[in-house]
Protein backbone atom coordinates (compact mmCIF):
# COMPACT_ATOMS: atom_id res chain seq x y z
CA UNK A 1 0.00 0.00 0.00
CA UNK A 2 0.98 3.47 -0.80
CA UNK A 3 2.06 5.50 2.39
CA UNK A 4 2.18 9.34 0.77
CA UNK A 5 0.44 10.81 -1.69
CA UNK A 6 1.73 12.88 -4.67
CA UNK A 7 0.16 16.11 -6.20
CA UNK A 8 -1.38 14.33 -9.61
CA UNK A 9 -2.86 11.30 -6.85
CA UNK A 10 -4.52 14.59 -4.83
CA UNK A 11 -5.91 16.43 -7.46
CA UNK A 12 -8.00 13.41 -8.76
CA UNK A 13 -8.85 12.37 -5.49
CA UNK A 14 -10.29 16.07 -5.02
CA UNK A 15 -12.20 16.00 -8.25
CA UNK A 16 -13.81 13.17 -7.46
CA UNK A 17 -15.16 14.23 -3.95
CA UNK A 18 -16.28 17.13 -6.03
CA UNK A 19 -18.30 15.97 -8.58
CA UNK A 20 -19.26 12.95 -7.07
CA UNK A 21 -20.93 14.66 -4.53
CA UNK A 22 -23.55 16.55 -6.64
CA UNK A 23 -23.88 14.84 -9.38
CA UNK A 24 -26.05 11.46 -9.01
CA UNK A 25 -23.37 9.18 -9.00
CA UNK A 26 -22.19 8.96 -5.19
CA UNK A 27 -19.28 10.76 -4.18
CA UNK A 28 -18.07 7.58 -1.50
CA UNK A 29 -18.38 4.78 -3.97
CA UNK A 30 -16.32 6.45 -6.65
CA UNK A 31 -13.76 7.98 -3.55
CA UNK A 32 -13.01 4.46 -2.24
CA UNK A 33 -12.64 3.09 -5.75
CA UNK A 34 -10.24 5.76 -6.48
CA UNK A 35 -8.26 5.16 -3.19
CA UNK A 36 -8.13 1.64 -3.44
CA UNK A 37 -7.19 1.96 -7.03
CA UNK A 38 -3.80 3.68 -6.09
CA UNK A 39 -2.75 1.25 -3.85
CA UNK A 40 -4.36 3.33 -0.84
CA UNK A 41 -5.41 1.56 2.37
CA UNK A 42 -8.74 3.20 2.85
CA UNK A 43 -8.96 3.09 6.22
CA UNK A 44 -6.40 5.25 6.69
CA UNK A 45 -7.13 7.88 4.61
CA UNK A 46 -10.00 9.77 7.44
CA UNK A 47 -7.78 12.52 7.78
CA UNK A 48 -7.76 13.32 3.99
CA UNK A 49 -11.66 12.51 3.81
CA UNK A 50 -12.72 15.03 6.15
CA UNK A 51 -10.79 17.93 4.54
CA UNK A 52 -12.05 16.88 1.13
CA UNK A 53 -15.52 16.88 3.12
CA UNK A 54 -15.48 19.83 4.40
CA UNK A 55 -14.47 21.61 1.00
CA UNK A 56 -17.41 20.15 -0.63
CA UNK A 57 -19.28 21.91 2.25
CA UNK A 58 -17.61 25.23 1.17
CA UNK A 59 -18.86 24.54 -2.19
CA UNK A 60 -22.47 24.78 -0.91
CA UNK A 61 -22.33 27.38 1.14
CA UNK A 62 -20.36 29.20 -1.60
CA UNK A 63 -23.50 28.76 -3.83
CA UNK A 64 -26.80 29.13 -1.46
CA UNK A 65 -25.14 31.59 1.33
CA UNK A 66 -27.30 34.04 0.75
CA UNK A 67 -30.12 31.40 1.87
CA UNK A 68 -28.75 29.96 4.68
CA UNK A 69 -28.35 33.25 6.03
CA UNK A 70 -32.07 34.12 5.12
CA UNK A 71 -32.83 31.57 7.10
CA UNK A 72 -31.23 32.17 9.82
CA UNK A 73 -32.11 35.73 10.00
CA UNK A 74 -35.83 34.37 9.20
CA UNK A 75 -36.13 30.87 10.98
CA UNK A 76 -40.32 31.19 11.15
CA UNK A 77 -40.72 32.48 7.77
CA UNK A 78 -38.50 30.50 6.13
CA UNK A 79 -37.30 26.99 4.86
CA UNK A 80 -35.67 26.40 7.82
CA UNK A 81 -38.06 23.86 9.66
CA UNK A 82 -38.18 21.62 6.53
CA UNK A 83 -34.37 21.50 6.12
CA UNK A 84 -34.08 20.28 9.84
CA UNK A 85 -36.84 17.90 9.24
CA UNK A 86 -35.32 16.45 6.12
CA UNK A 87 -32.31 16.08 8.25
CA UNK A 88 -33.58 13.98 10.98
CA UNK A 89 -33.65 10.64 9.27
CA UNK A 90 -30.33 10.26 8.49
CA UNK A 91 -28.86 11.95 11.73
CA UNK A 92 -31.01 8.59 12.99
CA UNK A 93 -29.41 6.33 10.50
CA UNK A 94 -26.01 7.17 10.94
CA UNK A 95 -26.14 6.95 14.96
CA UNK A 96 -27.56 3.96 15.16
CA UNK A 97 -26.73 1.88 12.10
CA UNK A 98 -22.92 0.93 11.36
CA UNK A 99 -22.03 0.92 7.74
CA UNK A 100 -17.89 0.13 8.33
CA UNK A 101 -18.90 -3.30 7.03
CA UNK A 102 -20.87 -2.32 4.03
CA UNK A 103 -17.83 -1.91 1.68
CA UNK A 104 -16.88 -5.55 1.81
CA UNK A 105 -17.16 -8.05 -1.63
CA UNK A 106 -19.39 -6.85 -4.23
CA UNK A 107 -21.72 -4.72 -1.90
CA UNK A 108 -20.17 -1.55 -3.39
CA UNK A 109 -21.31 -3.25 -7.20
CA UNK A 110 -24.89 -3.61 -5.98
CA UNK A 111 -25.06 -0.38 -4.85
CA UNK A 112 -24.10 1.26 -7.71
CA UNK A 113 -26.68 -0.55 -9.62
CA UNK A 114 -29.49 -0.09 -6.63
CA UNK A 115 -28.13 3.71 -7.64
CA UNK A 116 -29.22 3.32 -11.12
CA UNK A 117 -32.54 1.83 -10.34
CA UNK A 118 -33.29 4.70 -8.03
CA UNK A 119 -32.62 7.66 -11.43
CA UNK A 120 -34.30 5.27 -13.56
CA UNK A 121 -37.03 5.77 -11.20
CA UNK A 122 -36.84 9.16 -10.86
CA UNK A 123 -36.62 9.97 -14.46
CA UNK A 124 -39.83 7.91 -14.48
CA UNK A 125 -41.92 9.58 -11.96
CA UNK A 126 -40.71 13.08 -13.13
CA UNK A 127 -42.68 12.16 -16.53
CA UNK A 128 -45.43 11.54 -14.49
CA UNK A 129 -46.52 14.72 -12.67
CA UNK A 130 -48.47 16.79 -15.20
CA UNK A 131 -48.04 19.80 -12.98
CA UNK A 132 -45.16 19.38 -9.88
CA UNK A 133 -45.00 21.42 -7.04
CA UNK A 134 -42.40 24.36 -6.62
CA UNK A 135 -42.09 24.91 -3.31
CA UNK A 136 -41.18 22.40 -0.57
CA UNK A 137 -43.89 21.13 1.62
CA UNK A 138 -43.38 19.12 4.46
CA UNK A 139 -44.47 15.61 2.88
CA UNK A 140 -41.51 16.40 0.44
CA UNK A 141 -39.51 17.18 3.27
CA UNK A 142 -39.82 13.78 4.72
CA UNK A 143 -39.47 11.67 1.71
CA UNK A 144 -35.80 13.36 0.85
CA UNK A 145 -35.03 13.05 4.09
CA UNK A 146 -36.05 8.83 4.27
CA UNK A 147 -33.66 8.86 0.94
CA UNK A 148 -30.70 10.39 2.34
CA UNK A 149 -30.87 8.16 5.81
CA UNK A 150 -31.28 5.28 2.75
CA UNK A 151 -28.09 6.95 0.95
CA UNK A 152 -26.02 6.46 4.35
CA UNK A 153 -25.09 3.11 2.30
CA UNK A 154 -22.02 3.29 1.08
CA UNK A 155 -21.97 3.30 -2.96
CA UNK A 156 -25.64 5.03 -2.97
CA UNK A 157 -25.88 8.20 -4.43
CA UNK A 158 -27.08 10.77 -2.12
CA UNK A 159 -27.76 12.99 -4.71
CA UNK A 160 -29.41 10.78 -6.24
CA UNK A 161 -31.15 9.19 -3.76
CA UNK A 162 -32.60 12.68 -2.60
CA UNK A 163 -33.86 14.24 -5.92
CA UNK A 164 -35.65 10.80 -6.87
CA UNK A 165 -37.02 11.15 -3.14
CA UNK A 166 -38.22 14.68 -3.97
CA UNK A 167 -39.47 14.04 -7.94
CA UNK A 168 -40.88 10.91 -6.24
CA UNK A 169 -43.34 13.10 -3.48
CA UNK A 170 -44.49 15.67 -6.47
CA UNK A 171 -41.80 18.36 -6.38
CA UNK A 172 -40.50 19.68 -9.57
CA UNK A 173 -36.89 18.00 -10.87
CA UNK A 174 -35.40 21.77 -10.48
CA UNK A 175 -36.19 22.45 -7.10
CA UNK A 176 -36.07 18.61 -5.85
CA UNK A 177 -31.91 19.42 -6.93
CA UNK A 178 -32.40 22.73 -5.37
CA UNK A 179 -33.53 21.52 -1.36
CA UNK A 180 -30.75 18.25 -2.04
CA UNK A 181 -28.06 20.01 -2.45
CA UNK A 182 -29.12 22.56 1.00
CA UNK A 183 -29.68 19.31 2.64
CA UNK A 184 -26.25 18.15 1.87
CA UNK A 185 -24.42 20.79 3.92
CA UNK A 186 -25.48 19.20 7.52
CA UNK A 187 -25.19 15.61 5.80
CA UNK A 188 -21.90 16.89 4.84
CA UNK A 189 -21.22 18.32 8.35
CA UNK A 190 -22.39 15.32 9.83
CA UNK A 191 -20.01 12.98 7.58
CA UNK A 192 -16.48 15.21 8.70
CA UNK A 193 -17.39 15.25 12.22
CA UNK A 194 -18.19 11.31 12.92
CA UNK A 195 -14.88 10.90 10.83
CA UNK A 196 -13.57 13.50 12.50
CA UNK A 197 -14.51 11.67 15.51
CA UNK A 198 -13.02 8.48 14.43
CA UNK A 199 -9.24 10.31 14.07
CA UNK A 200 -9.65 11.19 17.73
CA UNK A 201 -10.08 8.03 18.65
CA UNK A 202 -6.71 7.46 17.27
CA UNK A 203 -7.44 5.53 13.85
CA UNK A 204 -4.98 5.93 11.25
CA UNK A 205 -4.11 8.47 8.71
CA UNK A 206 -2.45 8.62 5.85
CA UNK A 207 1.03 10.70 5.35
CA UNK A 208 -0.02 14.00 3.32
CA UNK A 209 2.27 16.83 2.27
CA UNK A 210 1.03 20.51 2.55
CA UNK A 211 0.97 20.99 -1.08
CA UNK A 212 -0.83 17.88 -1.96
CA UNK A 213 -3.08 18.32 0.52
CA UNK A 214 -4.00 21.61 -0.48
CA UNK A 215 -4.23 20.65 -3.99
CA UNK A 216 -7.22 17.87 -3.17
CA UNK A 217 -8.89 20.76 -0.58
CA UNK A 218 -8.96 23.26 -3.37
CA UNK A 219 -9.97 20.88 -6.57
CA UNK A 220 -12.53 19.63 -4.25
CA UNK A 221 -14.02 22.72 -3.65
CA UNK A 222 -14.08 23.95 -6.96
CA UNK A 223 -15.05 21.06 -8.74
CA UNK A 224 -17.85 20.80 -5.94
CA UNK A 225 -19.34 24.26 -6.76
CA UNK A 226 -19.12 23.99 -10.20
CA UNK A 227 -20.92 20.22 -10.20
CA UNK A 228 -23.53 22.53 -7.95
CA UNK A 229 -24.07 24.76 -10.60
CA UNK A 230 -24.18 22.25 -13.35
CA UNK A 231 -26.83 20.19 -11.93
CA UNK A 232 -28.94 23.59 -11.02
CA UNK A 233 -28.58 24.31 -14.99
CA UNK A 234 -29.14 21.14 -16.80
CA UNK A 235 -31.40 19.19 -14.15
CA UNK A 236 -34.92 20.13 -16.31
CA UNK A 237 -33.28 19.60 -19.76
CA UNK A 238 -31.16 15.96 -19.55
CA UNK A 239 -32.38 12.66 -18.26
CA UNK A 240 -31.57 11.16 -15.38
CA UNK A 241 -31.49 7.98 -17.10
CA UNK A 242 -27.84 8.94 -18.47
CA UNK A 243 -26.31 8.74 -15.28
CA UNK A 244 -27.87 5.60 -14.51
CA UNK A 245 -26.03 4.17 -17.77
CA UNK A 246 -22.82 5.00 -15.99
CA UNK A 247 -23.86 3.75 -12.65
CA UNK A 248 -25.19 0.51 -14.28
CA UNK A 249 -22.17 -0.21 -16.12
CA UNK A 250 -19.64 0.72 -13.86
CA UNK A 251 -21.57 -1.35 -11.18
CA UNK A 252 -21.72 -4.39 -13.20
CA UNK A 253 -18.37 -4.02 -13.91
CA UNK A 254 -17.27 -4.38 -10.34
CA UNK A 255 -19.70 -6.98 -9.85
CA UNK A 256 -18.62 -9.08 -13.06
CA UNK A 257 -14.71 -8.54 -12.17
CA UNK A 258 -15.63 -9.28 -8.19
CA UNK A 259 -12.58 -11.95 -7.76
CA UNK A 260 -10.26 -10.45 -10.59
CA UNK A 261 -10.21 -6.63 -8.45
CA UNK A 262 -9.17 -7.52 -5.33
CA UNK A 263 -9.58 -3.69 -4.13
CA UNK A 264 -13.83 -4.95 -4.39
CA UNK A 265 -13.63 -7.95 -2.27
CA UNK A 266 -12.40 -6.24 0.87
CA UNK A 267 -13.76 -9.10 2.82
Amino acid sequence: MNETMNAIQAFILGLVQGLGEFLPISSSGHLMLAQKIMGFDTSNMLTLNVLLHLATLVAVFAVYWRRFWHMLCHPVKSDLWLLVVATIPAVIAALTINFDAAFEGAFLAWSFLLTSVVLVSAEWLSRHWHRPAKHVTLKHAIVMGVMQAIAILPGLSRSGSTIAGGVGSGLSRKKAADFSFMMSAPAILGSAVLEGKKLLEGTASINVDSLPLVIAVLTAGLSGYLAIRFMLRIIRKISLNWFAIYTAILGAALLANNYVFHWIALG
